[in-house]
């Protein structure tokens, strides 16, 4: 997956057309500062579980480990965040991205 436009979304929500919610992870210190910095899709841990973890990006593994410090989310409710994720909310397991303030969208890391 490179780099997408607004042109490269398909029409419809497709996380919207599921029978299920689904959630996603967002740890506390992206959701006060406002900011996803960093994202990733990985393997659902349940079937209510999209996958999705939203991070501010500075955050470490003990931070991450402790509960208290995650919140389960809709994804499409971190558009009120930062409304370029409706370009990667489609993107498949194991994907990952980061924010790239210059160009004003998520740029997939690829390793």
């Amino acid at each position: 997956m490179d780099e997408q436009t607004k042109d490269d979304v398909p029409p419809g929500r497709p996380w919207e057309e599921s029978e299920v919610k689904k959630y996603a992870f967002v740890s506390k210190r992206a959701l006060e500062a406002d900011h996803i910095g960093y994202c990733y899709r990985d393997q659902p841990e349940t079937n209510i579980d999209s996958g999705w973890r939203f991070l501010y990006g500075d955050e470490d593994e003990e931070y991450l480990d402790n509960p208290t410090h995650n919140e389960a989310v809709y994804p499409e409710e971190m558009l009120s965040i930062n409304p370029a994720l409706e370009l990667i909310l489609v993107a498949p397991i194991g994907t990952e991205f980061e924010w790239d303030s210059e160009s004003e969208i998520y740029k997939e890391i690829v390793d």
